[in-house]
């Protein structure tokens, strides 16, 4: 099956569904009731698409790594059996750890790879570390575009942070000392532009969870006892960990993006509410070397809201993907979802637009299994306990904004 293609085909669906709830939205022959109706039904056959062009995608990479596999199983069989001595063979040692025949295994982040094609994933195998990571990464489409560094503590680190380009006072003609270059003559000095910076400390919290797998599970070489350990301690480590990676206020655990978010004036009284103007003020509350990689962050559940509005001449700003892996966009710019943004509450900041690589997800570089035969002993099941060790914090303040609600 071509699993690609066959997301596309979802996608292509999705966009024609996209343009039939336009068309209900327009059609002012319907009554409210009707068009409320419809337009239910039409945007869970979007969801549902949407879910199925990611499933085809997933599906498309589990193939090219059991290709990978297939051919490192070859190689080894051309070599009358013997092991290769370069790497580690991850699901051997977790499979060890599982019985009994050590007590702790300890996984390098930095030798994790993505199992994105498009990220080069598949020309280095997909290791336990990488599936985790990979796991974080499908749960949040922010924590993908932020910036990742590893560091070999866990020691608090001073990172400087970018408060202003110049004092926010500068006149509206230039003067020295406003941080604005200046024609300069002869023998003259030069004016002095002071940028406003400060610092910000960032240390390492630990978040962890325990994954149960059965006795069968651990006995039977058949079972991929790595996917299926790496996939639930990613994704349950990951709710917890975006979460704060997004809304956390800094104190015992990260300042999340949108908490550090400046607000850029623009007000709407729901997020319902929400109009053309409201959305191309946020875009443009940043200077363009921040809108050139400018992202929307919004809750998912604004999305059915979003590509109803229209500009000015009749036209709706959301444009569906079509191509599998490309996000949806508004003014060509991506639109990116995560359910831990907020859709109301007074002065809540309900969406976010820009440069999410300007945050910096730092983590430490061990990830660390742990094994118990006594949390699940009376059900026959071993326990693994895995903990990621970071934090997080924006180090340019001008690199995002957010829209807030009045209610």
């Amino acid at each position: 099956m071509d699993y690609i293609a066959a997301a596309n085909a979802a996608l292509e669906k999705r966009a024609r569904a996209f343009s039939e709830l336009r068309s209900v939205m327009d059609d002012s022959r319907l009554s409210a009731g009707e068009r409320d109706e419809r337009s239910a039904r039409i945007n869970a056959d979007i969801d549902a698409l949407g879910n199925e062009a990611e499933g085809h995608v997933r599906a498309a990479e589990r193939e090219v790594e059991n290709r990978e596999l297939t051919a490192r199983a070859a190689s080894l069989a051309a070599g009358n059996g013997e092991r290769r001595t370069q790497g580690r063979d991850e699901a051997a040692e977790l499979r060890a750890l599982a019985l009994g025949k050590v007590s702790e295994v300890n996984f390098d982040l930095r030798t994790a790879q993505s199992g994105v094609a498009a990220n080069a994933g598949n020309t280095k195998p997909v290791t336990f570390v990488a599936q985790v990571l990979e796991a974080m990464r499908n749960r949040s489409q922010f924590f993908g575009r932020a910036r990742l560094m590893t560091t070999s503590g866990g020691e608090v680190m001073e990172w400087p942070v970018k408060n202003a380009m110049n004092p926010a006072t500068q006149p509206v003609v230039p003067t020295a000392g406003a941080g604005t270059s200046l024609l300069t003559a002869e023998n003259t000095a030069y004016g002095k532009g002071d940028q406003s910076w400060s610092k910000t400390n960032i240390g390492a919290y630990k978040y962890g969870i325990i994954v149960e797998a059965t006795q069968e599970i651990v006995s039977d070489s058949a079972l991929p006892i790595l996917s299926i350990l790496a996939n639930d301690a990613g994704e349950t480590v990951a709710d917890d960990v975006v979460k704060d990676l997004l809304l956390g206020n800094g104190t015992n655990k990260p300042a999340g993006w949108a908490y550090r978010a400046t607000t850029s004036g623009v007000n709407a009284a729901t997020v319902s509410a929400i109009t053309f103007e409201n959305l191309l003020d946020l875009q443009y509350s940043l200077t363009a070397p921040y809108r050139r990689n400018g992202v929307y962050l919004f809750n998912d559940s604004a999305v059915p809201v979003l590509s109803k509005i229209k500009d000015t001449t009749g036209n709706y700003l959301w444009r569906p993907s079509v191509q599998a892996g490309e996000p949806d966009t508004i003014w060509g710019k991506p639109v990116i979802t995560d359910p831990n943004m907020p859709i109301a509450g007074a002065s809540a900041k309900v969406g976010l637009f820009g440069d999410p690589s300007k945050y910096l997800i730092r983590q430490v570089n061990q990830l660390r299994v742990t094994r118990s035969d006594e949390y699940g002993f009376d059900r026959d099941v071993v326990a693994f306990k895995v903990n990621w060790r970071g934090s997080g914090d924006l180090f340019d303040l001008n690199s995002v904004k957010a829209i807030t609600v009045t209610a």
